[in-house]
């Protein structure tokens, strides 16, 4: 899950050279303003502290504060005013609406301000979680509520499981860090490519994690919405979306089947 639909575009990054005490990434949303959330979770805060109350959150302008699931911390900061649509205390999931990308607090031009921080309130590296790197350039959401959904079938058992798109963040604390051969793992997103290597964001045992996606270990597949549904339902996750398109599937294929059935009877009553 990106925080914009469509192009996500990183105009500052983490304690890059050029800014060594930026705690968070700058991002602007090209094809769309609203902020979404990355994680779910509970907010923990939403609104603006003053100036006045004394130290330096007042700079963050209009922000939301999501306390993840995950025990981190998601900021989200310069919103617009007026446009926050997430209350303190509610629970929200990735993807939820969380505000439109402004230009409040301290900030020159509209963007989003995205920290993550640590069960001890430390700052760490949020590209990953944004599905983007950490880097000056534009990426794009390839996800789409038109498109199939994409799996990531595994044909190997050397395809190994990252808690990042980096080849030196192996997962071990899933399966030794492999991959199931024979298992299809919902693509949440297409993150993009890093190194040489191109990376997709998959749903695992209940939790985001990481692949490369490389011919002799692994493939991205489209599959039918039956297949789809038990794939995800295997792992764990969230089938309302699939039961929906299941469910179209199906009405269409009644439809067809009665369209047959209504030439079938003309045609053995000619």
């Amino acid at each position: 899950m990106m925080i914009f639909k469509g192009r996500n575009r990183v105009t500052s990054g983490f304690r890059l050279a050029a800014r060594p005490s930026h705690n968070g990434i700058d991002l602007v949303g090209d094809d769309d303003k609203t902020v979404h959330a990355v994680a779910g979770g509970t907010v923990g805060f939403a609104g603006a502290v003053s100036k006045s109350a004394g130290g330096l959150t007042w700079q963050w302008g209009y922000y939301v504060r999501i306390d993840g699931n995950d025990g981190r911390k998601y900021y989200y900061c310069h919103l617009a005013a007026g446009s926050l649509r997430v209350r303190a205390g509610q629970r929200v999931q990735a993807g939820t609406a969380l505000g439109t990308m402004g230009n409040t607090g301290y900030s020159f031009g509209a963007h989003t301000h995205f920290e993550v921080r640590n069960a001890y309130g430390t700052p760490i590296d949020p590209a990953s979680y944004a599905g983007v790197r950490n880097a000056v350039g534009t990426y794009t959401d390839t996800e789409s509520e038109d498109d199939n959904m994409k799996f990531l079938k595994v044909t190997s058992g050397k395809c190994e499981v990252f808690t990042a798109p980096n080849v030196n963040a192996v997962d071990k604390h899933y399966n030794g860090g492999k991959l199931t051969e024979g298992v299809c793992y919902p693509v949440q997103a297409e993150v993009g490519s890093s190194g040489g290597y191109s990376w997709v964001r998959i749903f695992v045992a209940g939790a985001q994690r990481y692949a490369v996606v490389l011919a002799d270990r692994c493939r991205l597949v489209a599959l039918s919405p039956g297949d789809a549904f038990a794939a995800c339902v295997a792992q764990g996750g969230d089938t309302a979306e699939l039961e929906k398109q299941l469910e179209v599937a199906n009405a269409r294929a009644d439809e067809a089947n009665k369209r047959l059935a209504n030439i079938k009877a003309y045609v053995a009553g000619v």
